[in-house]
């Protein structure tokens, strides 16, 4: 298992900064990001945020 360590930004600002786990066996889904994302931050919930690696 490796771990990704990305930043959500939100208008141009830092929101937080979150890590993955993942195996690199397998491809990394953007949509598993995003629900975890909005798991750990329910308030960007419907807002236009972007992950930056």
């Amino acid at each position: 298992m490796k771990t990704l360590v990305f930043d959500v930004m939100l208008h141009g600002r830092l929101v937080c900064t979150l890590k993955y786990r993942y195996n690199p066996a397998f491809p990394i889904d953007v949509e598993d990001l995003s629900r975890l994302v909005i798991s750990k931050r329910p308030t960007l919930k419907g807002k236009d945020f972007r992950i930056v690696f």
